[in-house]
């Protein structure tokens, strides 16, 4: 089975990047992609690397991620378009590797939504209005949490106000079990396993397939 963490409900720290149209290249610059990613060695240093330090390798303090207010901050208020660019898995490997749960913005690219989903970040979809009035909350209290529940697809900003947010149905489900598509094959691996066996007693002159 995947480590996949559940996604049930959240409520945690949250960090306002008021920054529209991040993409790939700058959650994950291309430089980082060259590094092997394993445990202990992950995507952590490289999460917006360019915009949380400088030329010199100096934190920028005036960024949020680098003030100490958020910086346990489990989910992120992003701008429009939030992972648009290119489709590298990685961008998404990023986000998790910095510890981040979710994700709320106006919008988000298609493949980098669903490369989040796969890797059990919930990323939530909320009007520009509501997204600007938690940006708003949380300059005026930093390091105020917000609470998602993803059962009953809701975002509780720090004020008490309820946002509704749709997601899809089967990827709802996925998240709560935290299960991804490797864990889906998997539960079928009876199956498979029976229908290997058949394959090669009945063709015993073809190649084995390997097992799942």
């Amino acid at each position: 089975m995947s480590a996949m963490q559940p996604f049930t409900s959240l409520t945690a720290k949250a960090v306002p990047l008021e920054i529209a149209k991040i993409d790939t290249g700058m959650i994950l610059p291309g430089r980082f992609m060259r590094l092997h990613r394993r445990p202990g060695h992950d995507y952590h240093n490289a999460f917006l690397h360019d915009l949380r330090f400088d030329e010199k390798g100096v934190p920028r303090p005036d960024f949020p991620l680098n003030q100490p207010a958020y910086r346990d901050a489990l989910i992120v208020v992003t701008g429009a378009d939030f992972g648009c660019g290119s489709s590298r898995e990685g961008a998404a490997f990023a986000v998790k590797d910095y510890g981040f749960r979710a994700l709320i913005g106006p919008s988000f690219a298609e493949i980098f939504y669903g490369n989040c989903l796969q890797n059990g970040i919930l990323p939530v979809v909320l009007p520009e209005k509501a997204v600007a009035g938690i940006w708003a909350q949380l300059r005026g209290e930093p390091g105020a949490e917000l609470t998602i529940d993803l059962p009953e697809q809701v975002v509780i900003d720090a004020g008490g106000t309820r946002h509704a947010f749709d997601i899809n149905a089967l990827r709802e489900e996925r998240l709560v079990n935290g299960i991804d598509d490797i864990d889906v094959t998997l539960q079928h691996k009876p199956a498979i396993d029976g229908f290997e066996e058949k394959r090669r007693r009945a063709f015993p002159w073809l190649p084995v397939a390997t097992n799942i």
